[in-house]
């Protein structure tokens, strides 16, 4: 049991660090998008922090990058089978927390 506890402390955090992580991913729920797309859709982003968190999403396997050639390289992200899986829990959680947003409100600011 401990051995399993060890493992979820490892991931959890690498699944959900940063605020773009979980934004990343439902935009890419919805369909895949070049890289100039995930900036301009997610505003206030920096090209390092895209840059890291797209870069973190491909290492975990949750995205897939794909460079077409050109003239000028187009990067698109897409949700991999793996990441599509990953959002059934993570809708879940989103759920829960709608389904309690009272309750949390009284302990988290929300309005942000």
């Amino acid at each position: 049991m401990k051995d399993r506890f060890d493992v979820h402390l490892r991931v959890t955090p690498t699944l959900f660090i940063g605020k773009w992580t979980v934004r990343i991913l439902f935009l890419l729920e919805g369909r895949p998008y070049h890289h100039g797309e995930l900036r301009r859709r997610l505003g206030a982003i920096s090209q390092r922090m895209l840059t890291h968190t797209l870069r973190n999403l491909e290492t975990t396997g949750l995205i897939s990058r794909e460079v077409t050639r050109s003239r000028s390289p187009r990067v698109k992200y897409s949700l991999t089978k793996l990441g599509r899986s990953f959002m059934v829990p993570l809708n879940s959680v989103c759920r829960w927390i709608d389904r309690n947003r009272t309750g949390l409100s009284a302990t988290i600011d929300l309005s942000k």
